[in-house]
């Protein structure tokens, strides 16, 4: 709980001006040459009596303010919206002046974008907009975006947004001021952007020692939890649509205490032989604050399914190859492991309607490429690329054939496959990866009758944020699809099983 008192909060700009003003006023010649012409007007005071306007200046630059009192899961006091008190959140590079390193970090991550994500903007003013008078429920489901996607405008305007010019672009982001004044969420699970927060001078945070600067320890600034408040939603239609934090409670990770911020704010991005590997220092680059050395600090780029570097080190692949079975003109199998266990979520997690990850295996004998299709149990539609008639309409005529699909596939009210997350009323097919699954696929083919006496079995999996289809019809940039992982066997035909 925060001790009963008075915090001092100091503004940058009135510590300088006092700075200044205090250096000329303990110099002789300010007070000899303050008159016209550099007349002297006054007699210079004597040393205490300056010394005593340096203190009057100094106190006058700090501002004081009332300590939070965060006992509880909410705020004290309940939160009260109003357009003068939202816009007392200030811009994440007021933090900056101290926080220099932290805010470099965040100003790369998606947070900081998070409004001017393109895909999220056309889908709110060209998509949702359009259809929000006419559908029931859709506008509310819009106030949902707009908490997470510009939390301070949400505070703001209810969530009221009908064009870009209402938003504040300094503010238009998730702020490192809104994170840090989180003192909750209303009800009793996370989600659907239901955090509580208030301005104020104190900035709640991960250290357990408080400070007479601004900073207060916050237990809900180390949990899931306070993620979850943003990536997790249920829908209109009572679809969980994002269930990251879900898929997270259900795993081991949960069980064991390793929170979101134990991969996700680390320097790694994830773990490192089961363990998370942070960053040491100073979390306040201002040698004026006195700021600890500290052997644990969250870095704040939040590397997710938009960063190439943390989905590429999120998952392993493995081979099992009996090579004596491997004989041309005969049945052979081949077993590859995909490993998830360093992910507390599962792959893709997140905008699970869009996101699709996709195993292939083949043999490369010398220039020559011979792919090995997947095949699909129970005559499963969706598992493999170009079974269903609508993956040339959802996934694109340029998709890949025969490799096997890690996604959801969402429908609509009327059942029809659809892109958009406020349109799915059900999930009719899930085999993505389970949080901590090692997934054990089956390749069954025939060995070709040419192939070389030495040749290379290759396993590669790969991750596409979007397929081309909803690129295009949203009208936005394709994106490349990203290697997370390659394992590589050399066969010698005639050698004895590995």
């Amino acid at each position: 709980m925060q001790r009963p008192g008075l915090v001092l909060r100091y503004r940058v700009w009135a510590f300088f001006f006092a700075c200044g003003a205090c250096d000329e006023i303990m110099n002789d010649s300010y007070w000899q040459n303050s008159g016209p012409a550099g007349g002297r007007i006054m007699p210079a005071p004597p040393t205490i009596l300056r010394c005593s306007l340096l203190v009057l200046i100094m106190v006058l630059a700090a501002g004081i303010a009332p300590a939070d009192d965060i006992s509880g899961k909410t705020a004290a006091v309940p939160p009260q919206w109003g357009k003068k008190t939202v816009t007392a959140f200030e811009h994440s590079t007021s933090c900056s002046i101290c926080h220099q390193h932290i805010f470099e970090q965040h100003a790369k991550s998606m947070h900081a974008k998070s409004f001017d994500n393109l895909v999220f903007r056309k889908i709110y003013f060209d998509v949702l907009l359009k259809r929000s008078g006419q559908e029931e429920n859709l506008a509310e489901e819009m106030k949902g975006c707009i908490a997470c996607h510009s939390p301070v405008t949400f505070l703001r305007t209810g969530g009221k947004v009908s064009a870009k010019e209402q938003v504040n672009p300094e503010l238009s982001g998730v702020e490192c001021d809104l994170c840090h004044r989180i003192t909750g969420y209303k009800g009793d699970e996370p989600g659907n952007g239901n955090y509580e927060a208030v301005p104020g001078t104190q900035k709640f945070g991960p250290f357990q020692r408080e400070t007479d600067w601004h900073h207060v320890y916050s237990e809900l600034q180390t949990k899931s939890e306070v993620c979850a408040i943003c990536h997790n939603r249920v829908n209109r239609f009572g679809l969980e649509i994002i269930s990251t934090y879900s898929e997270w409670k259900a795993s081991r990770y949960a069980k064991e205490g390793i929170q979101c911020q134990d991969c996700h704010m680390n320097a790694k991005g994830f773990l490192t032989a089961g363990k998370a590997v942070f960053e040491s220092g100073r979390a306040s680059q201002n040698t004026l604050a006195g700021s600890p050395a500290r052997s644990k600090l969250y870095t704040h780029g939040f590397p997710g399914a938009h960063s190439e570097t943390q989905v590429k080190g999120a998952i392993n692949l493995y081979m099992q190859v009996d090579s004596a079975a491997l004989v041309p003109g005969e049945e052979a199998v081949i077993s590859v492991l995909v490993d998830n266990s360093k992910s507390g979520h599962k792959l893709p997690t997140g905008t699970a309607e869009l996101r699709v990850v996709y195993l292939e295996l083949y043999l490369q004998d010398g220039e020559t490429i011979i792919q090995l299709p997947a095949s699909s149990p129970n005559d499963e539609l969706y598992d493999v690329s170009g079974k269903s008639g609508a993956d040339a309409e959802f996934l694109g005529e340029h998709f890949p054939q025969g490799r096997r699909l890690y996604r959801a596939v969402c429908v609509d009210s009327g059942g029809s496959q659809t892109f958009f997350s406020h349109d799915a009323a059900k999930i009719v097919f899930d085999n993505r990866l389970q949080a901590d699954e090692v997934r054990k696929e089956f390749f069954t083919f025939s060995v070709p009758k040419d192939i070389g006496p030495e040749f290379a079995v290759v396993a590669k999996l790969y991750y596409l944020r979007y397929p081309d289809p909803f690129a295009e019809k949203i009208g936005v940039s394709r994106v490349k699809r990203v290697e997370l992982a390659e394992v590589r066997k050399e066969i010698v035909l005639g050698d004895k099983a590995e």
